[in-house]
């Protein structure tokens, strides 16, 4: 198979995903959930492993009392994967209010070096918009994690697929 059909194949089938993700946000968001849950669950797992069974590893318990966060994080998610869904929910919102206050200030620090032209609103808006975003997921957790983290993995997954396919006419075009 050439690399441009692999790429064609796999832009598809990440769009078929983003749809998919977009129409089921639910059901997205406590897959995402799952994953994160595992991923801890496994990272904890394998830190614990390394802790105890290196003696010559600095730091030792440092890394087993992490490892063991991990794990006991992942097994509370995979246990209780609504409440995951809203906490991760509640760290999404505080990312975006995080991000969208300093996209602001930062509007206003380049503002005031090169000018209030077009990109300092566009700059200004885009860090209004995320805070906005984030405040409300902050104040309204249990509206918003329902559809936020598949919402979010079905973005990602609509612009991977786009990216893939346009890797795809370009490889198209070399080979």
């Amino acid at each position: 198979m050439k690399g441009s059909t692999a790429s064609f194949l796999a832009g598809g089938l990440a769009i078929l995903g983003g749809l998919a993700a977009l129409i089921f946000p639910l059901f997205a968001s406590l897959a995402v959930t799952g994953l994160v849950g595992g991923v801890f669950l496994v990272s904890g797992a394998l830190g614990l492993f390394a802790a105890f069974s290196d003696r010559n590893l600095p730091d030792r318990g440092w890394l087993g009392l992490f490892s063991l966060l991990q794990l006991v994080l992942g097994i509370w998610i995979l246990a209780n994967p609504l409440a995951g869904m809203i906490s991760l929910t509640v760290m999404a919102g505080a990312l975006f209010l995080a991000t969208g206050l300093l996209r602001v200030v930062w509007a206003f620090r380049i503002g005031n070096l090169a000018g209030r032209g077009q990109g300092f609103w566009l700059f200004l808006l885009s860090g209004v918009i995320s805070a906005a975003l984030g405040l409300w997921v902050l104040i309204f957790p249990l509206q918003a994690s329902p559809f936020l983290l598949g919402t979010l993995i079905a973005i990602e997954l609509l612009s991977a697929g786009a990216a893939l396919i346009a890797l795809g006419l370009a490889l198209k075009k070399i080979q």
